[in-house]
Formats: C-alpha cells, sequence, structure tokens
C-alpha cells in the first residue's frame, strides 16, 4: 500500500496468487460465511419494512403519480435501512476478504 507498485496484474493473476496463498482455494472464499449470514438480516429488514410502511401507505391503491411515488418512497427507504442495519456484516466481510493473503498468524480477523 502506497509504494506505488502493483501487486497484481490483473484479474486472473489476483485469483492465481491468491488461491496460492496460505490457505489455498479457501482463501478465495474468505467472507463467504459472514457474507451469507449478512443477506438474511438484510432480507428480512428490507421486505418487513416495505410491507409494513405500504400497509400504512395511504396511497398505495392508486395508480397515479402520488401513488407510483409514495410505493417506491417505501422501497428505497426499506432498502435503505436494511443496509444501514446490516453495515456491521458487510465491515467484517470486508475485512476478512482483505486479510486472505496474510499468513494465519498476522491475521487481525
Amino acid at each position: 500500500v502506497g509504494s506505488g507498485k502493483k501487486t497484481f496484474e490483473g484479474l486472473g493473476d489476483c485469483l492465481v496468487k491468491t488461491a496460492n496463498g496460505p490457505q489455498g482455494v479457501r482463501s478465495l472464499y474468505n467472507g463467504f460465511g459472514i457474507s451469507v449470514a449478512g443477506i438474511i438480516p438484510y432480507r428480512g429488514v428490507q421486505f418487513g419494512l416495505n410491507d409494513t410502511l405500504s400497509g400504512l401507505n395511504p396511497f398505495a391503491k392508486e395508480v397515479s403519480f402520488v401513488g407510483i411515488a409514495s410505493k417506491w418512497a417505501c422501497a428505497q427507504f426499506s432498502v435503505i435501512m436494511s443496509g444501514f442495519v446490516t453495515y456491521p456484516f458487510d465491515t467484517v466481510r470486508r475485512r476478512l476478504q482483505m486479510e486472505s493473503e496474510k499468513p494465519i498468524e498476522g491475521r487481525l480477523y
């Protein structure tokens, strides 16, 4: 980091170097488990909040611009809130993936 020298010469080189690392092919899947674990609350919050807001929306039955815009606003709010709720899962996943090329002794997570 910061040396100005490239670590990888493309996607194929990145995959080969990562797979040849200390954990072998398993290092390509670092963060996969936490990613799957993060999908469940993400979708649960998204669908649950969208369903709740749609039930409270007084314009839900309308097909006018106001009805469509209110449904869109409910959907956008639900997606944004589910991202906020599952942000810690995403942070852990990214850190696990970034540490995949380090030796096991040098890893923090």
